[in-house]
């Protein structure tokens, strides 16, 4: 039977003097400029969109809802985050309001390659016109992501709120968009996993991977064991951890977002909480499969299967004294099968010979680990975010291309983070580690994958090592390369999106593909990074050569221009750079330098903020420490000079860090401050290969000083960036 259903609370009284645009969801900066109302910003990019050149303003608006509705808890979530937008941009609900939203439950017509179950399940169409907006969908999932580009079509610019008039039909490419959280090392309070399922589902990812026991504690509270969320038993934050009813209260929300909650209790590696807790010294004492069991079971009742299909149970990693046999991984297996979950795995990780039953979650690089042929799998290759720079994370993730290989089901694919070393302040886990822009520049890949895919065995390459993309997994592709000017137009929404729904958060990142760089070398330092070479002379006399001898050889600048906040020589992974020549695996003989020259123009003389790095440590391990060495950028001894002037090095708040960390990233310390002057002045960058990562960062900022480190974060207005200033555009 079919039902109408009309919502006529009221929300406010106009105000007199209507806001200039919302305050909560700002559209009147920048790079909303850059786009007109009536083709906004979107992101990810829907399948088919109609645009129809016009928008409607709307000051008034009636909300319905027709059609059986089956999840009567998710469709009044979406109401009322729909109400609360609505107030946010001075619309008013009114029953007798000409304009309406209306939800509708239909099919919606997909093409033939998207005919598969759950994409018909996320679908939706959206039509916008004069008289109203109308979303339709098999069920409220589909309202869901409908109503999350609403959000996008709809602005508040001055002083009216108009929305773009369009027709979009949409859905998926991939059936997991997950994100994943470590928050067995480190305790994340609940409200700041509750901002973090916030962005994901204004990026429509749908998973979120519970990473909750690690050797430093078991998180999550245990009715049969109490003892294993004891504080004595943690060797972090001691005490901290969920209760059966927060784990609850998580699925809930996340569900009502479109995201499933797989848990990962890690066993039998990753153990060391566990066994003090149970008293025990090896994971093959049957105390602990037992207890092992029990707590699959006791996880599995407290949500419902449909609710909740996997549980994750790690397997990686193992340590000699925590090795067990191959009955007792059945057991492990078989326990999330009788509970009437999929068990997910890592892989590689332990699990029985001749067991197919599981998904494997592949981790590290391509070059070591490949999915079971046959097998499913989910992709979380060469994509963990805390060894990403902030600035490398977009090009990684908007370039490579997620599930490649065809001798396997892939699934989708799970972004992670792993921030192994200590935290001290929570809001550390998204500010260090570069979580908010990898959501935004994955998102797209997933749901709607702007680059075809590489058929790596039609080309004789089942493990997609041949992949032309694969420079630019770390590097923008040079300028005048059409693949740059896609990543620009993705780069420009993403931008948009951050100012308007994401100004609150730790999004490190501003432009960067603006930014370029001319690159010489490398030049052979054996040893000795601080070595000088003849391009020095730049820093002393401003005027560069077309080439410099050394040792009998002629250097010539590279004829590309580069790219990028970031450079990146050599990623510790050995996936491919532009400065290896493309190939796999890529790490050249660190005993090199490579300088690096680029322009910035000023309107005036000013002190502009920077953020200066010579290289950005994973958040998981001090590898290519030490780290804050007293008067050094980096333990290479990187150079920066600004116009001849040597940039020096911070004064670091914990010299030779090793703990947690503090200000070694920078994106995290204070920006450095540079004296520019009017017109164009001349930056030289020296980065002689020390550790498995060699690259620099070299970027202007402007951050908001009335907020958290961070947090609305944006580009530095009125410069411009060249290689050569004298055929620069104005």
């Amino acid at each position: 039977m079919m039902r109408f259903l009309l919502l006529s609370l009221l929300l406010g009284t106009t105000c007199l003097f209507a806001a200039e645009t919302s305050t909560k969801y700002p559209s009147n900066g920048p790079n909303y400029a850059r786009f007109s109302v009536a083709e906004p910003p979107l992101v990810p990019m829907p399948q088919d969109v109609q645009w129809l050149q016009r928008s409607v303003a709307v000051k008034q608006a009636r909300l319905a809802v027709v059609g059986k509705i089956h999840d009567k808890a998710q469709m009044d979530f979406i109401m009322k985050e729909l109400s609360s937008f609505l107030k946010n941009h001075e619309v008013t609900i009114n029953e007798k309001a000409p304009f309406s939203i209306t939800f509708k439950i239909g099919n919606v017509d997909l093409p033939e390659n998207a005919q598969a179950t759950w994409q018909k399940d996320e679908s939706y169409k959206l039509s916008a016109n004069n008289k109203g907006v109308v979303i339709t969908a098999p069920s409220t999932k589909g309202f869901y992501y409908g109503y999350q580009t609403l959000r996008q079509l709809m602005q508040r610019k001055g002083g009216a709120t108009g929305i773009a008039l369009c027709n979009i039909t949409d859905w998926p490419d991939m059936q997991i968009r997950g994100f994943m959280n470590d928050v067995g090392r480190n305790f994340m309070p609940m409200e700041l996993i509750g901002e973090v399922v916030d962005a994901m589902s204004t990026f429509k990812m749908n998973v979120y991977h519970f990473h909750c026991t690690e050797r430093e504690g078991w998180r999550l509270e245990s009715k049969i064991f109490p003892e294993l969320t004891d504080a004595s038993t943690m060797t972090r934050m001691p005490g901290k951890f969920y209760t059966q009813d927060d784990f609850k209260k998580l699925v809930e929300a996340c569900r009502v977002r479109n995201i499933m909650v797989i848990p990962e209790l890690d066993m039998p590696g990753h153990s060391d909480a566990f066994r003090k807790a149970l008293k025990i010294d090896k994971m093959s004492d049957e105390k602990a499969t037992e207890a092992l069991e029990k707590l699959i079971a006791e996880i599995a009742s407290l949500v419902p299967k449909e609710q909740m299909p996997y549980i994750h149970v790690g397997t990686d990693e193992v340590k000699a004294h925590e090795k067990v046999d191959e009955e007792i991984l059945y057991r492990y297996y078989g326990a999330v099968e009788k509970a009437g979950r999929t068990p997910i795995c890592w892989h590689k990780g332990l699990k029985p010979k001749e067991y197919k039953g599981a998904i494997e979650q592949i981790w590290t690089e391509r070059t070591l680990y490949k999915p079971s042929k046959g097998g499913r799998y989910i992709d979380s290759h060469e994509t963990y975010v805390n060894h990403l720079d902030p600035f490398q994370a977009a090009q990684t993730l908007y370039f490579r291309r997620p599930c490649p290989y065809k001798f396997a089901e892939g699934l989708g694919f799970i972004l992670c983070s792993w921030p192994d070393l200590p935290i001290e302040d929570p809001r550390n886990q998204v500010l260090q580690t570069p979580v908010y822009q990898s959501m935004a520049f994955v998102s797209e890949p997933l749901w709607n994958n702007p680059h075809p895919q590489y058929d790596g065995e039609q080309n004789k390459d089942p493990f997609c090592l041949k992949d032309p993309y694969a420079p630019y997994f770390n590097c923008l592709p040079p300028v005048g390369d059409p693949l740059l000017e896609k990543f620009k137009q993705y780069e420009d929404r993403v931008l948009a999106i951050r100012d308007r729904f994401l100004w609150d958060k730790e999004f490190t990142y501003v432009r960067q593909s603006d930014i370029v760089w001319k690159v010489i070398g490398p030049f052979p330092n054996n040893g000795d990074t601080a070595m000088e070479f003849p391009v020095e002379e730049i820093a002393k006399t401003g005027k560069v050569e077309p080439n410099y001898q050394f040792d009998g050889q002629e250097y010539a600048w590279d004829e590309r221009e580069f790219p990028g906040g970031t450079i990146v020589y050599m990623h510790y992974a050995g996936t491919p750079t532009l400065f290896s020549g493309g190939k796999w695996p890529s790490k050249p003989k660190l005993e090199q330098t490579f300088y690096a020259l680029g322009y910035i123009y000023s309107p005036k003389a000013q002190e502009v903020p920077f953020w200066i790095g010579a290289q950005t440590f994973a958040t998981s391990a001090w590898a290519g420490g030490p780290a804050g060495i007293e008067g050094e950028w980096h333990n290479s001894k990187a150079r920066f000079w600004v116009n001849g002037k040597l940039i020096p090095a911070p004064e670091w708040k914990k010299p030779k860090n090793n703990g947690a960390m503090v200000d070694e990233g920078y994106h995290f310390r204070e920006p450095t401050m540079i004296s520019l002057k009017k017109g164009w002045n001349q930056v030289l960058v020296k980065s002689p290969g020390s550790s498995r990562r060699w690259m620099f960062t070299f970027a202007p900022i402007l951050p908001d000083k009335k907020l958290p480190m961070g947090q609305n974060v944006k580009e530095y207005p009125g410069l411009r960036f060249a290689t050569n200033p004298g055929k620069a555009k104005k």
